[in-house]
């Protein structure tokens, strides 16, 4: 795994349109995610790790600061 600074990520997602889905096919921890959840986006991650997807669950349902 090798999770990216979410600051980063949102400037990334600037090349996509406000409102895009977002497809990120080895989800890891969710940091994509929370970048697409802070920047506006909609998201659909896969990750076939169980112990991966409930870090990503968990990060997710939790409040995000901007």
């Amino acid at each position: 795994m090798t999770e990216k600074p979410i600051p980063l990520l949102e400037k990334l997602l600037e090349v996509t349109p406000d409102g895009a889905t977002v497809l990120d096919p080895f989800m890891g921890s969710g940091t994509t995610e929370a970048a697409c959840i802070q920047t506006g986006r909609r998201f659909v991650g896969v990750e076939l790790s169980e112990t991966y997807y409930e870090a990503a669950r968990s990060r997710l349902t939790q409040p995000q600061d901007k």
